[in-house]
């Protein structure tokens, strides 16, 4: 089941990769330019592959600048906005799926902070927790994750 969870979620970020992709195409083709330019990669580290990393929390309106930094340190960017609008049962699957776990703590419910903790606990997985949710906080969170081998 976890490996088709894996299997469907992907597929989902590649859809919506291809979707981004050709929304670029038309807007570079419309008169008013290019688009804004992606910001840099995290500094320092190697990069972090094919990993997928999942983003618990966060402010909605931050989500395109969270997924081109983790994209931009070549891993998969995966969502979960911590019970505001998404079920929180759906947070365990998710969390199946990802190689990564970033929690943003201030910005989830009690609910799918304990899922995240309890998850990444009984299954090994890497967890980093950050309490304000921006991009300087992702992006040091990246950071101390690409220091760390394997």
């Amino acid at each position: 089941i976890q490996a088709l969870e894996r299997q469907l979620l992907r597929a989902q970020q590649e859809a919506e990769r291809q979707q981004r992709r050709a929304e670029e195409a038309l807007a570079l083709a419309l008169p008013g330019g290019p688009p804004q330019p992606l910001p840099s990669p995290v500094a320092g580290g190697a990069p972090l592959g094919d990993r997928a990393i999942l983003c618990v929390g966060g402010r909605p309106g931050s989500l395109p600048v969270y997924r081109q930094v983790v994209e931009r340190c070549g891993a998969r960017f995966m969502h979960h906005d911590g019970g505001d609008e998404q079920n929180v049962a759906r947070l365990d699957a998710t969390l199946a799926a990802a190689d990564l776990v970033i929690c943003q703590a201030g910005c989830v419910s009690h609910d799918a902070y304990w899922r995240v903790k309890d998850h990444c606990r009984r299954t090994g997985k890497r967890c980093v927790f950050v309490e304000s949710p921006s991009r300087a906080a992702l992006e040091r969170a990246l950071s101390e994750v690409q220091d760390l081998p394997g």
